[in-house]
């Protein structure tokens, strides 16, 4: 009998199994991309660049450490309590390539090995918005002190209804903003009703029966009715929906930026804005999202062995 050999391609996973080098071309970038270069780039909230050999190659090793520790990419809920769509956490197999490509010395590898490099929209992490709404006017964060919550009413000017699929709040000035979120106020809506469109504007406070300060923004039972939109947090990804659901903005509807800011011991301006992509046509399902707080739970004071505070 007569044998004939056929050469096989093997996958991935057993090419590095059977010892084949990790490069950055080939398997690193495909890693990045998917997981990193959304943060880590230019104008993001990462402190550094992963676009390209060069930048990446000195943070080799920390990168090995943050993917071990699993510190990379940011993800903190527990997965006792549940599976979630947008979990951000490495798989074993891409921890994998990226602590043997630094085990190795972090080598090259061949260019044309490498994907194509990743397009982002010029000043955002989704794509090109088709719409785009800012404050209209900047604001000025001082040097010190403790700076209360900040209103800006944002007329969209929508005359028919909007369907959001994709959604992305960005910081003007990230030295100082340390949340925005983005509302959507219907038409009609008591919430806020004293504020001006485009000037910030602080609600004012009120005690409760125990004494206590109550946010402003809970003064009547409409701002329970008030849709979150979108938001931004350091580390915290756009809202961006599956085909099919999306997020309704009525006619004639407002935003409304609550914008938490931080002085940092100088002073400094921002004028942060949200940018919308529209569903290309009404989705099976319509996402709210809604706020609840308390407002009145009591910490108790723990007290020491002998008696003291």
């Amino acid at each position: 009998m007569r044998l004939r050999w056929f050469p096989v391609l093997l996958p991935a996973a057993l090419m590095a199994a059977a010892g084949t080098p990790v490069t950055y071309h080939r398997d690193v970038v495909p890693v990045l991309q998917k997981r990193c270069q959304g943060c880590h780039r230019p104008g993001e909230a990462a402190p550094l660049s992963l676009l390209s050999y060069q930048e990446a190659r000195p943070w080799a090793k920390a990168m090995r450490e943050a993917v071990l520790t699993r510190k990379m990419p940011p993800w903190f809920a527990d997965p006792r309590y549940g599976k979630f769509s947008n979990d951000r956490s490495l798989p074993q197999s891409e921890i994998d390539t990226l602590v043997r490509w630094a085990d190795a010395g972090a080598p090259e590898g061949d260019r044309k090995h490498a994907p194509k490099p990743l397009e982002f929209a010029d000043g955002w992490a989704i794509p090109k918005p088709d719409a785009v709404f800012e404050m209209p006017n900047e604001f000025a964060v001082p040097a010190a002190g403790t700076i209360e919550y900040q209103y800006i009413v944002i007329p969209t000017g929508f005359t028919e209804d909007k369907w959001v699929q994709i959604a992305e709040a960005r910081p003007g000035n990230r030295a100082v903003v340390h949340h925005i979120i983005a509302f959507v106020r219907e038409p009609g809506s008591k919430w806020l009703k004293d504020a001006k469109p485009g000037i910030p504007f602080v609600p004012e406070r009120r005690r409760s029966r125990e004494g206590n300060l109550e946010g402003g923004e809970n003064r009547d039972d409409s701002a329970a009715s008030v849709e979150l939109l979108t938001g931004f947090a350091p580390g915290m990804n756009p809202m961006i929906l599956r085909p099919g659901l999306a997020k309704l903005i009525k006619a004639g509807s407002d935003l409304v930026f609550q914008m938490h800011y931080t002085a940092n011991g100088k002073t400094h301006t921002d004028r942060s804005r949200v940018g919308l992509v529209f569903a290309q046509q009404p989705p099976a399902e319509r996402l709210f999202t809604s706020n609840a707080t308390n407002s009145k739970f009591v910490i108790p004071r723990r007290v020491r062995s002998r008696g003291q505070v």
